[in-house]
């Protein structure tokens, strides 16, 4: 294979020819990683005449580029690339918005500038278009000779969304599926989310945050952040009991299989998953029998819910039927289902409707339960209620890569280089976007994300926002340290961001640890997106000192720990060591040892900075364990930060000692599994105290 053909189509394709990892080292890309990514993207890599006609097309000026961001309400320019020997010809130009209006114009200038490619001539035509307000637009361009280009015009405001005034505020995060309580059926459901919504809003909190509720492939998988769509939830989580089609006289019938559940020390994603199952499958045949076809105010609503989802639902409510028969990857299935456009899957829908409606049906509860949620958190004072977690991707052989299969690249999988946490790097099992697919098709795929994750939504976390600039790719067979960065269309994703972030009054949280660099938070806050700051994290590099509370940024989202990570009476005590220690999960018994001593010094240091602030006295000694005057100090020092946002976490609320999740371990730990150590019932106490202390740094309501 010739290298420096390989290495000029990489860089064409965004492949980034070096980074530099946590440490500061700078890795060269081999030309055996650059090949693999090419593959993966599905360029012709083994066939040199293909790559070479390809390369061809990729560096000759473009006629018009596939997608273009300009800021609302300004006046801007896109150019149109022409042969020169067409003169100054007539460019006829047609722009569609979102209602399908259109708009043409023609225009005859001089090319502003003349390129040259392989001895031919282009005129670079400038085409001034807007001003035009926040949207999405469809350009095209129709010029002499049969030339034809589309693009997708993205005109974004600068901005996010924030409330106009806002004050420093704070909010509680968890897992829902840890949630106990007296009335769930061995699973926190929404039910549970609103109740801890009325403490946190009682108390002067502004919102309360899950993690993602994205639809998982259970049972292969419990992790949420694994998910089989981002786009549609799971039903797991819904309050079956608030349903006008559940037979209230029929709690008494599943007693018996609720108090087992209850009773679980873990949470039995099976069994929750096969009793709701069942119960919205009985449901379901009643809501057909009272209400659908659209025979009453309930049955409209419903189809109403179907005709604003559209075809994305519909493929989703298709993948999931076709799921139950063929198992829930498809690339396991026959192969004339593979294609979602295709004519045998058209036959199963039809020959299927009534399993095709029911996933229609169970998506349309669970959204018409946040949406009351939402506006309960509304009612109830809180300014930004519900907040929502956005992971990553979505599994290979899921259904948002059935659906929007053009997308996605096929034979690699998204990751990160080593770091000190996971010394081999990260392969998390996704396949990525590919860039130039999403600007060719329009960033379809991304924008319904976005939308749906926004829904009733007063903030959204969107994991790893070093996304939106560079992901980590490793082609398939290899390692993750061999993997590259490739390059994504930063400036019309953030636009897209914004806007849906206006449309629906929802702030973003960018998820930016670990190796990102200042360019890239900087160019995140300065779109209104929060950074994400940890206590734990925030030093004064090289100094492993804290950063003083003053010195945190005012737009930012801080707590002091996440869902990967010990809980602070787990921290404090050393528990997530001796676990890791326990399940051979350290390299030896020196960096173990290097573990503890750092943990011991690190907690020196936080009691150091506590002391300086005066939030601890001065005479006070280091306990062996966590309590609650030290953990109330510690929140209350992120409470003095200017950060926008301070959360607090369910597990030390309840003084839990276990995370929810271990990265690293497998089935010897229960990730995702922990419930919570008391009910939900028992929580407005505890939270009570955190609350008296963001007020005293007036934080709050």
């Amino acid at each position: 294979m010739d290298e420096q053909l390989i290495n000029e189509l990489a860089k064409t394709m965004g492949i980034m020819p070096d980074f530099y990892d946590i440490w500061g080292n700078r890795h060269d890309i081999t030309i055996e990683t650059k090949t693999g990514v090419l593959r993966a993207m599905g360029l012709p890599v083994e066939d040199e005449d293909a790559l070479r006609v390809l390369l061809e097309k990729r560096l000759e000026p473009a006629v018009l580029e596939p997608s273009v961001a300009a800021e609302k309400n300004s006046v801007f320019k896109v150019y149109v690339c022409l042969p020169s020997c067409l003169g100054r010809t007539p460019i006829r130009i047609f722009l569609e918005d979102e209602k399908k209006d259109v708009r043409n114009w023609s225009v005859r200038e001089a090319p502003e500038e003349v390129l040259e490619f392989r001895g031919r001539k282009y005129g670079k035509y400038p085409v001034e278009i807007g001003p035009l307000p926040q949207g999405y637009y469809t350009l095209s361009i129709h010029a002499p000779g049969r030339i034809r280009a589309r693009s997708r015009l993205i005109v974004a405001p600068r901005t996010c969304y924030l409330p106009e005034e806002y004050m420093k505020s704070w909010g509680i995060n968890l897992a829902l599926h840890e949630i106990r309580s007296g009335g769930n059926w061995g699973i926190g459901d929404f039910r549970d989310l609103g109740f801890i919504m009325d403490v946190v809003a009682g108390l002067g909190g502004d919102f309360a945050g899950v993690l993602p509720l994205h639809q998982i492939p259970l049972p292969e998988s419990v992790s949420p952040y694994w998910p089989l769509s981002r786009l549609y939830r799971n039903f797991i989580f819904l309050d079956l009991e608030g349903v006008p089609e559940f037979n209230a006289a029929g709690r008494g019938g599943l007693q018996k299989e609720i108090d087992a559940l209850m009773g679980a020390r873990h949470v039995d994603y099976g069994g929750v998953h096969a009793l709701k199952l069942r119960i919205l499958k009985e449901m379901f045949a009643r809501f057909r029998n009272e209400h659908y076809p659209a025979r009453t105010e309930r049955g409209q609503a419903f189809e109403a819910f179907m005709e604003k989802e559209g075809g994305a639902l519909l493929g989703y409510a298709t993948f999931m039927a076709l799921s139950e028969v063929h198992g829930t990857n498809w690339k396991n299935w026959p192969r004339e289902l593979k294609d979602p456009r295709g004519g045998p899957v058209k036959d199963f829908r039809q020959q299927n409707i009534g399993a095709v409606l029911f996933h229609v049906y169970v998506q349309w509860l669970i959204d018409s339960q946040l949406e009351n949620l939402s506006k309960r958190a509304a009612r109830n004072g809180m300014r930004s209620g519900l907040y929502l977690d956005q992971a990553i991707g979505t599994v290979s052989g899921g259904a948002d890569d059935w659906i929007y299969g053009e997308c996605f690249a096929i034979g690699a999988s998204a990751g990160a280089p080593p770091d000190e946490f996971n010394m081999k790097g990260q392969n998390w099992g996704f396949p990525p976007m590919a860039p130039y697919k999403m600007r060719e098709s329009g960033f379809e795929a991304f924008i319904g994300t976005a939308c749906k994750n926004m829904e009733h939504a007063g903030m959204l976390r969107i994991d790893h926002a070093l996304g939106l600039f560079r992901l980590f790719w490793i082609p398939e067979g290899m390692e993750p340290w061999q993997g590259a960065y490739v390059k994504y269309p930063a400036e019309e994703m953030m636009g897209i961001l914004a806007i849906e972030s206006r449309r629906h009054k929802t702030v973003i949280v960018a998820e930016d640890l670990g190796t990102v660099g200042p360019e890239v938070r900087e160019a995140l806050m300065s779109r209104n997106m929060l950074s994400y700051r940890l206590l734990i994290y925030e030093r004064l590099y090289p100094s492993p000192d804290l950063v003083p509370p003053g010195q945190y940024p005012r737009m930012a989202f801080c707590a002091v720990s996440t869902h990967d990570l010990p809980t602070l009476y787990g921290w404090w005590a050393g528990h997530d060591m001796e676990v890791k220690h326990s399940l051979s999960l350290y390299p030896s018994g020196d960096s173990y040892r290097e573990d503890l001593a750092a943990r011991e010094r690190d907690k020196a240091i936080i009691l150091a900075a506590l002391k300086k602030e005066g939030l601890m006295p001065d005479n006070y000694k280091m306990p062996a364990n966590m309590n609650e005057e030290l953990m109330l100090a510690i929140y209350r020092h992120l409470g003095r930060t200017p950060c926008l946002y301070v959360s607090v976490s369910l597990e030390d609320i309840f003084k839990s000692l276990e995370q929810p999740n271990l990265p690293g371990s497998r089935d010897d730990y229960p990730n995702w599994k922990m419930k919570t150590p008391m009910p939900i019932e028992a929580m407005a106490g505890p939270a009570a105290s955190f609350a008296g202390v963001f007020r005293q740094e007036g934080r709050g309501r």
